[in-house]
């Protein structure tokens, strides 16, 4: 069993929690952003070239914001795992927004309430 200090465990989940965040933030200050180019696209009669060239690379940067937020879901599992087998498994530290058990998967939960 790994044994880790319960500061330790409280620390990365703040800055897993965080970081969930920021990805969040970037999401939406990306979509904005996308949003007032059409604006101005359409405002100041850019050449559609000109505006495709723009859109193209927004999505880009937002497939790849969506796909790292993909990743933070994937480590945030392992990190969870890793704690379940940790002396820290009886701490709540609370889950990233949106991942909480009610978001759990029906397996997960019947085997949460039959460990009870």
């Amino acid at each position: 069993m790994l044994k880790i200090q319960e500061t330790a465990g409280l620390v990365v989940a703040e800055d897993t929690k965080s970081t969930i965040a920021a990805i969040d933030r970037a999401i939406l200050s990306e979509t904005r952003l996308t949003s007032s180019i059409l604006e101005v696209s359409e405002q100041s009669g850019l050449p559609m070239t000109q505006s495709q060239k723009l859109l193209e690379g927004m999505v880009r940067g937002f497939d790849k914001l969506v796909a790292g937020r993909a990743d933070m879901l994937a480590v945030v599992r392992h990190l969870t795992a890793i704690k379940g087998g940790s002396n820290l498994e009886v701490i709540d530290y609370g889950c990233p927004d949106g991942l909480g058990v009610a978001r759990a998967p029906a397996p997960a939960i019947a085997e949460l309430e039959h460990a009870r």
